[in-house]
Order: C-alpha cells, then sequence, then structure tokens
C-alpha cells in the first residue's frame, strides 16, 4: 500500500545537512556534547572570523548529520529512531540553532519509543546549553599536578 501526503524531511526547512565522513568527525573531534535518554548532541560552534565591516555576507544555516549505531537494534528500529530524531530536529532546530553550526545528534535506544513531545523538549534545551557553553568544563591545564609519593628505597 502506497502512502499519500506531503513528505516531512529537512529538505522543506532552513537546515542543512552533513553528508561526509570528514564533518561527522570534525564535529566528534571538538568534544562539546550533551547527552539525554534519547540521543546525544555533539555540536562544532563556526570557526572565528575576522570582521571586516562588510555587512554582505549572509550567514550559513545550521547543518545537522544523524547516526544510530546498531547497539540500538535491527535496521527497522535503527530507522525508527533516525527518523524520529529527524522529525524533531525539523521542528526543533529552526529557531533555536545558531547559524553556522554544525551538530550530529547519535540516536540512543530510547529514541524508539521516548515521548516525541519530551524528545523536543530536550532538544531545544540541548540547543540551548550548547550555545550557551554550559558544556564546557573549567580547564585541568592550569592546576599543578599532585605531588608524587616519595618511594621507598
Amino acid at each position: 500500500m502506497r502512502r499519500t501526503g506531503s513528505i516531512k524531511n529537512l529538505a522543506n526547512t532552513e537546515i542543512g545537512r552533513i553528508t561526509g565522513r570528514p564533518d561527522y568527525l570534525a564535529v566528534a573531534a571538538t568534544g562539546r556534547k550533551w547527552v539525554t535518554p534519547s540521543f546525544i548532541l555533539q555540536a562544532s560552534p563556526p570557526p572565528p572570523i575576522d570582521y571586516n565591516g562588510d555587512d554582505s555576507e549572509i550567514a550559513a544555516p545550521a547543518r545537522v548529520g544523524f547516526t544510530v549505531s546498531k547497539k540500538v537494534g535491527n535496521a527497522v528500529k535503527r530507522s525508527r529512531a533516525r527518523r524520529r530524531l529527524k522529525e524533531a530536529a525539523r521542528i526543533c532546530f529552526p529557531g533555536n540553532a545558531p547559524a553556522e553550526w554544525d551538530y550530529v545528534i547519535i540516536g540512543r535506544a530510547a529514541a524508539i519509543d521516548y515521548p516525541f513531545e519530551k524528545m523536543g523538549a530536550d532538544m531545544r534545551w540541548a540547543l540551548a546549553k550548547l550555545a550557551s557553553n554550559t558544556d564546557l568544563k573549567a580547564s585541568n591545564r592550569d592546576r599543578k599536578p599532585a605531588p608524587r609519593p616519595a618511594s621507598k628505597r
């Protein structure tokens, strides 16, 4: 049986897509993430640019990529989780995701049957937290290393 009606996907929104492995790896390398019960949202802020006073450049939209591993389940379960995450992103990203950021959404097993309204609320919360740098922890590089105990000779 063929379904009729409009197809809802990210193509009709102002959200870009991440499709290449190097882009996924670049987002993961930043180490910025927010963990929720149904997904993990990784983020990569735009590179700093030198402002030359020219306002003619328009900011590129946020880009998002999706991945669901085999730990979640078989192909049917992974596809269901991915479809639900894509729809949540389609609804939540416009207006909530800062321009020029790259995001990777990693589906977890709970994404299959997690309440959709809660998933959307979690996504908006995660976007806000990542944009406000709440995920960043104080650097431990400035601390002096703990003294080593004296060895007995």
